[in-house]
């Protein structure tokens, strides 16, 4: 009997350790998983933040000469484009870690990355159409000149979407 005794009490202190590792582990993985979160999260509103000071009010009165009729028509929709884009590349955001977490899961679930990235395309998409119309309502306050200038300075903003993925393991892609 007293063996029976000692058998059960080695098997409870066997799985009690394991769960405890396991408990340990756990919060030591979710731990790193939030501090990386947090990383992707301080580097997206840094990038963000110099966008935002690049693309302000006062840059493009600087960079295209507004005169004070332009900025006070300028001042009208300019707020309302950047709350818009801020909402989508907060979305966009939220989306691309969700698939990430999904492609980075034991088990991923195909079904579940096309859906995001379907949804990433369509918020992709909102966000294009937010810019173009953005530009023109630009483009109908400025004046001739103003109007070359802000075709160089859009294109600028355009010029990172053709860069991405032009370099491929071969080099440069098609050019």
């Amino acid at each position: 009997m007293k063996t029976e005794n000692k058998s059960w009490m080695v098997w409870a202190i066997v799985i009690l350790a394991v769960m405890n590792i396991a408990t340990i582990i756990t919060v030591i993985y979710n731990r790193n998983q939030t501090r990386n979160e947090k990383i992707v999260a301080e580097n997206n509103q840094l990038q963000s933040e110099n966008t935002s000071i690049r693309y302000s009010g006062r840059w493009f009165r600087d960079q295209l000469n507004f005169n004070s009729d332009q900025m006070s028509r300028f001042v009208e929709f300019n707020p309302v484009f950047r709350g818009n884009v801020r909402n989508i590349n907060i979305e966009l955001n939220t989306l691309r870690q969700k698939m990430l977490s999904e492609m980075a899961s034991e088990k991923c679930d195909t079904t579940r990355l096309n859906t995001l990235s379907d949804s990433i395309g369509l918020l992709h998409a909102n966000l294009k159409r937010v810019t173009y119309k953005y530009y023109i309502d630009i483009k109908n306050i400025c004046d001739k000149q103003q109007q070359e200038k802000l075709v160089q300075l859009f294109g600028g903003m355009f010029a990172g979407d053709s860069r991405m993925g032009q370099y491929g393991k071969g080099g440069q892609q098609g050019r």
